[in-house]
């Protein structure tokens, strides 16, 4: 089939032009449309006509030929030749085109004209065939000869010219990175780093479209210029950081909410779990714990502006384009463009009931209008250990009587630390289109191992992304597409624990055995080698997103959208104990396989409209939309044991026998479940700007889900906001150093939706296996919950005022917001009475917390010229969270007493539980006694009704005198008052460096390693030298005191990074970079445990310093970043 090309029509027109000799006329030509492979040709005959081989040379080499149809008309060529797929295009013309007096010349990178050969040329000896038709005139071969090589000329500038130029600033400056477009194609390319370009264009006409971000873009006629310089000025309105927020961006002079974005340059880099660590520190109120950063498979804990909820969630939605609930795990951190948190209620209300924590909008990467583009982002790094816990050596054990010499000697901790971990990461995206397609496709490789003997993570993943205009605009599709596959191994941090307490001298394999494990049978006591090697715990997880939106800009400023997305995840969970394990030797079996899968996914529906319009003055944006959310997820389990070999493994589950030939519980050996959740809003926002002095914006969402009772399926989430430039007054006029002030106050209702699904409705769980009369074994149900059908959200309503300014030329830039926030209808299970109601306890909404902060950021460009640069960055905060009521006159509650992790303090002993709420105080307060020192004989004395100066009471040892309800008070706070973090980056030339400080204060942790590992009492075990040194005064204990809150402080330089950007001279890279990256390089702090930015200050617990602690680690890390 014939198809007409444009483009390749015009290039024809010009060659053919170059045939009008003699008065002939120029013939049309037509082209074959090209096929994308190389098959091999078909249907070839011993001869064929010279233009049916040309169009199947065009097919099988994917080009297209020029000619005039006198040239190939009623002449025929041998095709023995041309069924060889070794032979080129060129040979194959010169095969068929040669005995024919005819010439081919390439004059495109897929393109090429046949013309006669030259007069001169023409050789008759050996070869019959006629040159040219009889009828063909001799001066026409003389005129073509005579014009052969105007032809060539003509043809190829009328097919090719070569553009260079170069694209400077204001300043005369080059800028590099510059789009410069042939518009209405995809032909272009890029600025290097001096700002010059080179560019083939078709002809001699057309349009240059320069563009780069914060500059006006310019329209340039060609008019057969070979040299095209560009000045572009600077775009003030683009020069503006457009901020993401709910459902859309604003510029951020617009923003009338507490809203933060960050850059992609503006991440740290290294090696991370999560793209939230690439935001540590740099926005404020925003807190990440990470206290095993140096295990593969850890995810950091995220909370925004305090903890306000006991049991909904104090974590924030996250949203990855626009998909509400995304998983921060299926997405590679060079993939990211920016992360915005939306930090105050108002921005956040656009979400109902799941926006009271604060909403984190994730913004992948797009491809840009332009020549294709290829980024290659590749590191490897390591792990170090960074501290340790100072424990007694095997002599120091056996020189203070610890226990009997067992014969060995070893250092349990560093058994479990695997010195050669490594891990790499490689990142290959090429993007690029034109002004109607464009397009991004990446993919990730990494590979990590731990810093322990057990853990490990490979992972690898692909996402693409396309943006495609049609009818004029008029139409708009926008793609998102990715897959990502990770393969976990699990560690156990118990070991770690294990490994500080254990004797020193024990074996770690069986003495009489050397090829088995020494299994210790003592309480709470295991070998922590065997615990890790001896089993395999991992899983092996998929990610899947697919996410299509339409829109149809039906006016200019009048739109409307519509976004269909899937989300999936699927993890097998598998678990093998070998007869290796402790499990299989104590309990006489060999091997214990499980293995579990379970699915999640995720529907999303969205319809979105959009207006705006200017009048005068008045600027007016409105949205309105309607959003379903489906959630879906089901899961089975089975396990078995007594396997007849480990060689099976998870992989033959039925082979074992669990119950060794006794009847068993099915219920012990598999299960399944299926749950599902669906939420329908109708949401909206209107914003008004006059002058660009004075904005306001009002927004609702109108929300139902399946888990709310049904006496309260819908709610209602308003939120307004206003902003006042006041920088636009007449008294700012002349104050040369104010460019921008604005002072923003906004108001916001969220609600939190965190609680289990099927609470409203009742439910039957199974009561076990009983015996009939019969004798049969039957499975009983009954009732399974107190339900509640007036369930509903937590209602969070909160209260923002803040600043923006931007000072002394735009060098000083920054924002004060100040905050308060209370949280009610708070979600928790109470104690009800047994009748009325079938069980104790009943999940109700009872109780309001309050949380209030002040929040600083601040950027200033210190120094900018020619070869230096420096800027620094900082944010502050301040946040404080409490219960303000407890009870209800329904539900009363004089206090909780809360678990870490769902128990109490550890055994050995009874510490009982280290944190208390009720209401009027702080949340993470801890609950103990207060340290009055010790007796005669080492025993912890406390004050009584805890006043200090009071009667002294013997806490530990023989006859204690305390008496828990009497003498126990709140002792310290676990939260931090105030989170630091203060980035500075230095650029000199092509080299740059980065340091990025860190640090918490006014807040105590409770240090059990102290309290367990630091007392001399706890017998039988290893002890840290501390013992024996700081708390050897103390014989007996294991009480919680103020004695082991320490201090919490600390300033810390957690990321270092020093890059070198040289200028390669290599015309295909446009940018060359290779960097180095310490973390965690040093720590200034009095807290005597391993580092106290490892604690954990998230939640309700916050401050827990406990025992079963991850190595503490320090990366480095080596990375290279090319992009051509």
């Amino acid at each position: 089939m014939k198809v007409k090309i444009p483009f390749k029509s015009m290039v024809c027109l010009s060659a053919l032009i170059s045939f009008h000799v003699n008065g002939q006329q120029v013939v049309s030509t037509q082209l074959t449309a090209r096929s994308t492979g190389t098959e091999k040709a078909a249907g070839l005959r011993a001869t064929n006509s010279l233009e049916g081989a040309l169009k199947i040379l065009e097919k099988k080499y994917a080009v297209a030929f020029f000619y005039k149809d006198e040239f190939v008309q009623n002449r025929t060529v041998t095709m023995d030749k041309l069924d060889n797929r070794n032979q080129t295009v060129e040979k194959d013309l010169e095969a068929i085109l040669k005995p024919l007096q005819l010439r081919f010349e390439k004059i495109g990178a897929n393109t090429y004209v046949i013309s006669p050969v030259k007069v001169s040329d023409i050789s008759t000896e050996g070869n019959s065939t006629t040159p040219l038709n009889a009828n063909a005139s001799n001066n026409f071969v003389a005129d073509l000869s005579h014009n052969s090589s105007l032809l060539a000329s003509s043809a190829k500038s009328a097919v090719v010219l070569d553009i260079t130029g170069k694209v400077t600033d204001e300043k005369g400056e080059g800028i590099p990175g510059v789009t410069v477009l042939l518009k209405g194609t995809s032909t272009g390319t890029a600025t290097g780093p001096d700002g010059s370009f080179t560019l083939s264009t078709p002809d001699g006409t057309g349009t240059l479209v320069i563009s780069f971000i914060g500059y006006q873009t310019r329209e340039v006629a060609i008019n057969n210029q070979t040299i095209i310089n560009v000045s572009l000025a600077p775009d003030t309105k683009a020069l503006e950081e457009v901020v993401v927020v709910g459902y859309g961006t604003v510029q951020k002079r617009e923003l009338t909410s507490a809203v933060t974005t960050v850059t992609a340059k503006e991440f740290q880099q290294g090696a991370f779990n999560s793209p939230m660590q690439m935001i540590e520190g740099k926005v404020a109120g925003v807190t990440v714990s990470n206290p095993a950063a140096a295990d593969p498979n850890a995810s950091p804990s995220l909370q925004l502006r305090g903890a306000s909820s006991l049991r909904a969630g104090n974590e924030p939605l996250v949203i990855i384009d626009g998909m509400p609930g995304g998983d921060l795990r299926n997405i590679a951190q060079q993939d990211i463009e920016s992360i915005s948190v939306l930090r105050d209620a108002s921005a956040a209300a656009i979400y109902g009931s799941r926006g009271a924590n604060g909403v984190i909008l994730v913004q992948t990467k797009r491809g840009a209008a332009g020549r294709v583009s290829v980024t290659y982002d590749s590191f490897i790094d390591h792990d170090a250990v960074a501290a340790k816990p100072e424990i007694l050596s095997a002599e120091e054990f056996l020189a203070r009587g610890r226990d009997q010499d067992l014969g060995a000697r070893n250092n349990w901790y560093n058994e479990l630390i695997r010195k050669d971990n490594f891990g790499q990461n490689h990142s290959l995206a090429v993007s690029g289109g034109n002004e109607n397609s464009v397009f991004r496709i990446s993919g990730q490789y990494r590979t990590k191992t731990g810093l322990d003997i057990a853990s490990d993570r490979k992972e690898y993943g692909l996402r693409a992304s396309f943006q495609q205009k049609a009818l004029d605009g008029l139409l708009e599709l926008n793609g998102n597409f990715s897959y990502r596959v990770a393969n976990e191994e699990y560690t156990n941090y118990g070991a770690f624990q294990q490994a500080v307490k254990l004797n020193p001298t024990i074996p770690i394999m069986d003495p009489t055995n050397p090829t088995r494990y020494n299994t210790l049978l003592g309480y709470d006591t295991y070998n922590p080698v065997q615990n890790l090697l001896a089993r395999e715990n991992g899983a092996d997880r998929e990610y899947s997103i697919v996410d299509i939106t339409a829109r149809v800009n039906i006016l200019k400023n009048l739109n409307t959208e519509l976004k269909l997305a899937r989300q999936g995840r699927d993890a097998l969970s598998r678990e093998y104990h070998s007869g290796l394990s402790a499990e299989s030797v104590t309990g006489g079996y060999t091997g214990r396989a499980r293995l579990q899968d379970e699915k999640w996914t995720d529907y999303t529906l969205e319809w979105l409209g959009n207006y705006s319009t200017i009048i005068g003055k008045h600027e007016i944006k409105a949205l309105g939309g309607y959003s379903y959310q489906e959630f879906n997820n089901s899961a089975f389990w089975a396990q078995n044991r007594r396997f007849p070999t480990d060689a099976f493994g998870y992989n033959n589950i039925g082979a074992g026998n669990y119950g060794n030939g006794q009847p068993i519980n099915m219920n012990d050996v598999m299960d399944s479940w299926r749950s599902k959740e669906k939420t329908i809003a109708f949401l909206g926002r209107v914003n008004y700007a006059f002058d660009d002095t004075y904005f306001l914006t009002g927004s609702f969402r109108y929300e139902g889900n399946t888990k709310f009772g049904a006496n309260n399926k819908w709610g209602l989430f308003p939120a307004a906001s206003a902003a006042y430039r006041i920088s636009k007054l007449p008294v700012f006029a002349d104050i040369e150093a104010i460019n921008d002030l604005k002072l923003r106050v906004s108001y916001g209702e969220t609600g939190r939706s965190g609680f289990p699904r099927y609470t409203s409705i009742a439910r039957y769980d199974g009561y076990g296996r009983y015996q009939n009369d019969e004798g049969q074994w039957i499975q009983v149900y009954g009732p399974g919950n107190n339900y509640n059908p007036d369930i509903r959200w937590e209602k969070s309503i909160a209260y923002n005022a803040g600043v923006d300014f931007t000072l002394f030329n735009n060098k000083l830039s920054g924002s004060v917001d100040a905050f308060i926030r209370k949280s009610s209808d708070l979600i928790s299970d109470y104690q009800v009475p047994v009748p009325p109601y079938l069980h104790e306890q009943m999940t109700v909404n009872v109780g309001t917390t309050s949380s209030k902060g002040v929040e600083l950021n601040v950027n200033w460009a210190v120094i900018e010229n020619e070869n230096f640069s420096y800027n620094t960055t900082l944010t502050g905060s301040y946040t404080r969270a409490k219960l303000d009521s407890w009870s209800n006159e329904t539900y009363k509650a004089d206090y909780i007493e809360l678990q870490v992790n769902g128990s109490d303090l550890p055994s050995p002993g009874n510490p009982g539980r280290a944190y208390r709420l009720e209401d009027g105080t702080n949340i993470g307060n801890f609950y103990g006694y207060k340290y009055a020192g010790v007796d005669e004989n080492g025993n912890i004395l406390v004050w009584k009704n805890g006043i200090e100066g009071s009667e002294k009471l013997r806490a530990s040892g023989n006859q204690i005198q305390i008496d828990a309800g009497r003498d126990k008070t709140y002792i310290g706070n676990g939260a931090p008052r105030y989170e630091l973090g203060w980035t500075n980056t230095f650029a000199y030339k092509n080299i740059d460096l980065s340091l990025f400080f860190r640090g918490r204060f006014k807040y105590d942790i409770l240090n059990l390693y102290q309290m367990y590992y630091g007392l001399q009492a706890e017998a039988s075990t290893n002890l840290l030298k501390d013992a024996y040194e700081r708390n050897g005064h103390i014989k007996s204990g294991k009480v919680i005191t103020d004695y082991f809150l320490e201090k919490g402080d600390f300033l810390k330089l957690d990321n270092i990074t020093l890059g070198w950007s040289p200028k390669l001279g290599i015309k295909k890279v446009n940018s060359f970079r290779v960097y180095g990256t310490v973390r965690n390089v040093f720590t200034l702090t009095k807290y005597t445990g391993l580092d106290p930015a490892a604690v954990g200050v998230s939640g309700l617990t916050p401050g827990y310093g406990g025992l079963d602690v991850y190595p503490i680690s320090r990366n480095f890390a080596l990375g290279i970043q090319i992009t051509l």
